[in-house]
């Protein structure tokens, strides 16, 4: 009986809902597998790279090229699933979107748990079940076959694992050996998306400054001075121009002003506690700091720039960062003296806390970092013998597609509202929530009327639900306080506006939609507390009490219905013949190909893992080598693939001519036949002129 009592019935209902509709789809035609659910062509790239290694080709899409183009947690999921791939190809599909379904249910069982613990129950079934079964999560994270469920499942296990040690912590000493679990929590959020480094970086900053205020303001200035330093290269150029220009040295620049003002800014008094002197005093402070940084951090970058090391830059953006990030930085500091404690005050020098504090700053720190940067470190030294190159090479190439004034992929960030994440389309990392911004915006149309002002009418929704949401968190400033601190708000805030940055600011060409996981979980954690404030007079009532979490109960029923029937309906059971091919496209390249044919695709990675006795080579690099890439971009391309066997091209013509490629195929080949916008072209030996 006792263990009866103990079982949590949402959290066992949660998960038996979650699997119920998983299992349920796992069990549909095999045709709605690559059509229905396992849509996008970057899936395959892993699911033909896991069974090459399963099967002893090693790491490589095409059994030629050796390929780092992944992130490496979810391909050592992959393997031991795709080993069934020589018994049956849908068999290994249908057994990753069971265990897809697992993280996904792992997942917000544990996102219930922290949401409980520190908010409200009922605000709890609410956060889960909005993240289980909200169908934009679900498309984007889940339905993908990508590695969005394992970074999603380390993200929440590391703000869950962040909670503890904040309990923890206060009660009683902490061990190296639990800052070294934290690491390894951290580093496993690292492999499951590797753009969560900065995540992980930041979450050692929180760890090891606990007990000061530089926990709470260090992490915040850095995503402050990365702002301020690429935004006033932005200012003196244009976006055009920074991308193709700018973006290395404005990345250059803030590299330096990270540790030059860090330092300067702490002696100087920026980090003691709030309260610990008049807010003009501080912000005074502030100000000489930034004004010191910024003759230091211009001196270097010119100075650099003379000995030919460094890239051209605007020298006017140096005074542009001083005024914007005096802005920020005074603004960050009123907002910590509103939160900050009083009675917390600490009043001694920064020499004398570092002084006290430096050794133990330093053990700590190497503890967390040793463990963290020395898996980085592995990584990537094996990636360097291995591939060649030290980092993936597909986001090496989508840097090099951003630097083109125009290219057959996707731009990268060409607005303001791209730049901070706030844009539709790839760079709209605000979403599922920013549906609700563009379906009140609607509303506003007798008050901004024009169909030429929709971004005006979104942008002032944002504007007053981010004012509304910031009144609700004064208002309740303690209980916000320890919410975000139990939360992980702040390394969460900061790791997140960082990574947006690390995309935005870098001209990165082919961002998705896909890529914004922790600013998912953010905001789901935000909109809780938000929630948990809303409510919080009705929750010290019993019967209303009761009836929130009701309510919660009820939208938990609503949201897994709508879930359930739209699996249901592309999943569906006995509707396609068994024999019908998987694609059409697959059927039609094993019509007009011969068996044992190497065939040269821009994507393919679906056509890749399903079509039979013939290899598809992948042509844009993403899942290549780095030899390929580097070939790619002298313009060698053809030549080499043809030396590697590749005889046939299946290719828009008119793609081929635009960046990346520049044409370079086009001398090399002959067409015999189109099917779907592409044709089927011979890769010639020699070429026609």
């Amino acid at each position: 009986m006792n263990f009866i009592k103990r079982i949590a019935w949402f959290e066992v209902l949660l998960v038996v809902v979650v699997l119920g509709i998983h299992i349920y789809a796992s069990l549909a035609d095999d045709y709605v597998f690559p059509n229905n659910w396992f849509k996008r062509d970057d899936a395959y790239y892993y699911f033909k790279v896991a069974q090459n290694i399963s099967e002893g080709r090693g790491s490589t899409f095409d059994g030629i090229n050796p390929t780092n183009g992944y992130h490496p947690l979810w391909m050592l999921i992959c393997i031991p699933i795709f080993a069934l791939a020589r018994f049956d190809l849908i068999l290994p599909l249908r057994v990753l979107l069971v265990v897809i379904a697992v993280i996904h249910a792992a997942t917000a069982v544990l996102l219930y748990r922290l949401v409980k613990k520190h908010l409200s129950h009922a605000v709890a079934i609410l956060a889960a079940a909005f993240w289980s079964f909200n169908y934009y999560i679900h498309a984007t994270v889940y339905e993908l076959g990508l590695e969005t469920p394992i970074a999603a499942f380390a993200v929440v296990l590391l703000i869950y694992k962040l909670s503890q040690f904040e309990e923890g912590w206060r009660a009683g000493e902490i061990s190296k050996k639990q800052l070294a679990g934290l690491a390894l929590f951290a580093a496993i959020a690292m492999f499951g998306r590797l753009d969560l480094v900065f995540l992980a970086v930041i979450a050692g900053i929180w760890i090891v400054f606990r007990g000061s205020a530089i926990r709470f303001l260090l992490p915040l200035d850095i995503l402050l001075i990365f702002v301020s330093m690429t935004a006033s290269v932005l200012l003196r150029t244009d976006f055009n121009t920074y991308n193709a220009t700018y973006a290395s040295s404005a990345v250059e620049a803030t590299l330096i002003a990270f540790v030059v003002k860090i330092p300067i800014l702490y002696f100087l008094g920026a980090y003691k506690h709030p309260r610990a002197a008049p807010v003009w005093k501080t912000l005074r402070q502030v100000g000489l700091a930034l004004a010191i940084s910024m003759g230091i951090v211009a001196g270097v970058y010119i100075l650099i720039v003379q000995l030919g090391l460094g890239r051209n830059f605007p020298r006017s953006a140096f005074l542009l960062d001083f005024a914007i990030s005096l802005t920020l930085f005074a603004a960050s500091r009123l907002a910590a003296n509103w939160f900050a404690d009083p009675k917390r005050s600490q009043p001694e020098s920064p020499l004398v806390q570092f002084k006290a504090n430096w050794k133990t700053w330093l053990s700590e720190g190497a503890a967390y970092y040793g463990v963290l940067g020395g898996l980085l470190a592995v990584y990537m030294l094996f990636n360097q013998v291995m591939f060649g190159t030290s980092s993936p090479v597909s986001g090496q190439i989508k840097r090099w597609w951003g630097s083109m004034a125009s290219t057959a992929y996707e731009r990268p960030a060409s607005s303001w509202a791209s730049f901070f994440g706030v844009d539709a389309g790839a760079f709209e990392t605000w979403q599922p929530f920013s549906e609700v911004f563009w379906s009140v915006s609607q509303r506003l149309r007798p008050i901004i009327p024009g169909a030429d002002k929709v971004d005006e009418r979104y942008f002032t929704v944002l504007f007053a639900f981010v004012l509304i949401a910031l009144i609700l968190v004064f208002i309740n400033k303690q209980r916000s306080l320890r919410a975000i601190a139990m939360l992980g708000g702040i390394p969460l805030l900061a790791g997140s506006g960082i990574h947006i940055l690390s995309y935005t600011a870098t001209s990165y060409g082919g961002a998705k939609e896909w890529y914004w996981i922790s600013q998912m979980i953010l905001l789901t954690l935000t909109a809780s507390l938000l929630f948990d404030l809303i409510l919080r007079p009705l929750q010290r009532i019993r019967y209303a009490r009761l009836a929130l979490t009701a309510g919660a109960l009820i939208y938990a029923g609503v949201a897994a219905n709508a879930l359930w029937g739209a699996v249901h309906y592309i999943m569906p059971h006995g509707r396609f013949p068994p024999d019908r091919p998987y694609m059409e496209v697959v059927a039609y390249l094993e019509e007009n190909t011969f068996p044992g044919e190497i065939i040269g695709m821009t994507g393919g990675g679906n056509v890749g893992y399903l079509i039979k006795d013939r290899t598809i080579v992948n042509m844009d690099g993403l899942i290549n080598s780095y030899d390929y890439f580097r070939v790619l971009q002298n313009g060698d391309a053809p030549v080499y693939l043809r030396q590697r066997g590749m005889t046939v091209v299946f290719a828009n013509p008119r793609l081929l001519a635009l960046p990346p490629y520049y044409g370079q195929f086009a001398p090399y080949l002959e067409r015999y036949s189109s099917y779907g916008g592409k044709d089927l072209l011979y890769l010639l030996e020699e070429p026609k002129y």
